[in-house]
């Protein structure tokens, strides 16, 4: 079965990414500052995007196919993850959790764990989690093996031509006025820049409120 990838569905257009800076263009009332702006928006977009682990940045990717590390008995299990093809614009690991083609009801849902948190009261291993160091994950299951489903956090798309971000769509004044701040910070209005950068924290409660289910 071929890899699969399910992202969220996020309008994918240059069109997007032109909306966003025409209303930053008439608000400054600089078009001339093209290259700043396109910065402005590309440091906007990914500040905000940054700020939380969002639900709404998780893809998935199933079936993978896990390497066995150890003897066969251990259950030890890595992961690479910096494989652009497989994880596009990948940030970190969302959940792990066991693959069939077929349902059968019981697949593991690993739990993440850190390093400090490996082992139990008795000081023996835990089982079924997963830990992520760098670019690759380490699952630890209870039994045999062979596939998992990935969800993972991405960043945006911040290409011009290709631009992707469910934060544009949904709240396009978010990414205007924080590069708004930029820009005015960049010819010298300070007080504007500080007006328009403020409304930051009030923003991103928006977008807070957005992941409450």
């Amino acid at each position: 079965m071929p890899i699969v990838l399910v992202t969220p569905g996020v309008l994918v257009t240059q069109a997007l990414y032109n909306s966003l800076s025409t209303a930053v263009y008439d608000i400054t009332k600089r078009p001339d500052l093209i290259q700043e702006t396109i910065l402005a928006i590309r440091k906007a977009t990914m500040k905000l995007h940054m700020a939380e682990l969002w639900k709404n940045d998780i893809a998935q990717v199933y079936p993978l196919v896990t390497a066995g590390v150890g003897d066969t008995y251990s259950y030890r299990y890595t992961l690479t993850l910096n494989a652009a093809t497989v994880f596009p614009r990948f940030r970190r690991v969302a959940f792990i959790k066991e693959y069939n083609a077929t349902p059968l009801g019981y697949e593991i849902d690993f739990k993440e764990l850190d390093m400090a948190s490996l082992l139990d009261n008795y000081q023996l291993e835990k089982v079924n989690y997963w830990t992520q160091a760098g670019m690759g994950a380490t699952i630890r299951s209870s039994k045999a093996l062979t596939q998992v489903r990935v969800g993972y956090y991405r960043y945006p798309d911040i290409n011009p031509i290709t631009f992707e971000s469910w934060i544009a769509n949904q709240f396009p004044d978010a990414i205007i006025e924080e590069a708004i701040a930029s820009i005015f910070e960049a010819v010298g209005k300070i007080d504007e820049a500080r007006s328009y950068r403020n409304r930051f924290i009030e923003n991103l409660h928006m977008l807070q409120m957005t992941q409450i289910v």
